[in-house]
């Protein structure tokens, strides 16, 4: 396939590898005034001799690959596009008006343009093109995701589904073929819930939604050869810092209800630890046996002897009552969902109170208790 030009108002092109591996196609290039070429596959300009002078390169190793990672290069990459289509010189015009440009003197010659490609032009290059035009124009796509709001956590993702098909099927407008790789769609739709950030090379590494990601990658390798995680690796929700832990609905840190033990009623988790299991556009059943929690810190005695499932004790020295259990392998409730991994608290042996705000002056925790679960 040719290069195609993305639908829009930047001089922004994606392909194939072919195109630089023959003269027509390196004439191609010269029509379009491409000045930068992203090589969305390891790849060098070296053989071109004099005439590499005239590019800017820059190569991403990656394979088409669903378990490659090319989440944390979308940053290096919309960067390296931007600096492309939009030099120093042109940095204070607005890009939209770039193509309604007609008939001056000035205009005689093309914007500088930039070349994206991988091997074929089908799913590693077509990905970076997507990332860049999220980044770019958000506002085509409904907003960025990632400031929280009353929005739930389930129809954010939603939104960054459907974000990422309607870029999808803009590039589809001028590249039929366009079809990244399904690991690489939801490496898009985390892209676009971070809210697209680009600010340097490591801002996705740095990013909490990328870093629960990767965790989740961790424990599903772990899952595949029947193994537990190791008791270091195990990320305990509670103990995160401020800043790394996951951007909820605000309404979600501050109601809901908290969850005891029926026991000695030492408080087990809050509303933000609750994970949901009910599919998207569907209401949980109040029925359910199970109320499925994050990872927390009361659990770590019952986690680090690396058993793949057991029971879950409630903390209290001088109480231990089972509360419930957990199996990294997963566990299906009784309203027939999976969630994985599980840790279940079961309902009966368990009380859901509302939550005592501790933000509301004269109302304060007694000795010794934190506001944190």
């Amino acid at each position: 396939m040719s290069l195609s030009r993305v639908p829009g108002p930047d001089n922004l092109y994606v392909g194939g590898a072919w195109v630089l591996n023959t003269e027509s196609g390196r004439n191609k290039l010269r029509e379009q005034n491409i000045t930068h070429i992203l090589s969305v596959i390891k790849f060098t300009l070296e053989k071109w001799g004099d005439e590499v002078k005239r590019f800017k390169h820059l190569s991403i190793d990656v394979l088409d690959d669903t378990d490659e990672d090319l989440l944390a290069f979308f940053p290096s990459a919309v960067r390296f596009i931007d600096s492309g289509l939009n030099p120093p010189s042109s940095s204070g015009a607005d890009t939209e008006a770039k193509q309604s440009k007609t008939g001056d003197d000035d205009d005689d010659k093309s914007p500088s343009g930039v070349y994206v490609h991988c091997a074929m032009g089908i799913s590693r290059s077509v990905s970076c093109v997507i990332a860049y035009i999220l980044y770019k124009y958000p506002h085509r796509f409904g907003g960025k995701q990632s400031i929280p709001s009353s929005t739930s956590v389930a129809q954010r993702r939603q939104n960054s589904k459907e974000a990422v098909q309607s870029a999808l099927k803009l590039v589809r407008e001028t590249r039929e073929g366009a079809e990244p790789n399904y690991a690489f769609i939801s490496q898009l739709e985390l892209w676009w819930e971070m809210g697209c950030p680009a600010d340097d090379d490591k801002s996705v590494e740095r990013h909490p939604i990328y870093q629960k990601w990767l965790y989740e990658r961790m424990l599903s390798e772990s899952r595949n050869v029947h193994e537990a995680p190791k008791a270091e690796d195990i990320r305990f929700e509670d103990e995160l810092e401020p800043g790394k832990a996951i951007p909820e609905a605000e309404a979600d840190q501050k109601e809901g209800k908290e969850i005891r033990c029926k026991k000695c009623r030492r408080i087990l988790a809050t509303a933000k630890f609750v994970v949901p299991h009910a599919p998207t556009g569907r209401t949980e059943s109040s029925n359910c046996a199970h109320v499925f929690i994050e990872t927390l810190s009361w659990m770590r005695p019952m986690l680090e002897d690396g058993a793949l499932e057991g029971r879950l004790s409630c903390p209290n020295d001088k109480c231990g009552a089972t509360v419930g259990r957990f199996a990294w392998q997963g566990l299906k409730c009784s309203c027939s969902e999976w969630v994985v991994p599980a840790f279940s608290l079961n309902r009966s042996r368990v009380d859901e109170a509302a939550l005592r705000r501790t933000d509301v002056p004269g109302i304060r925790l007694p000795p010794g208790r934190s506001g944190n679960l």
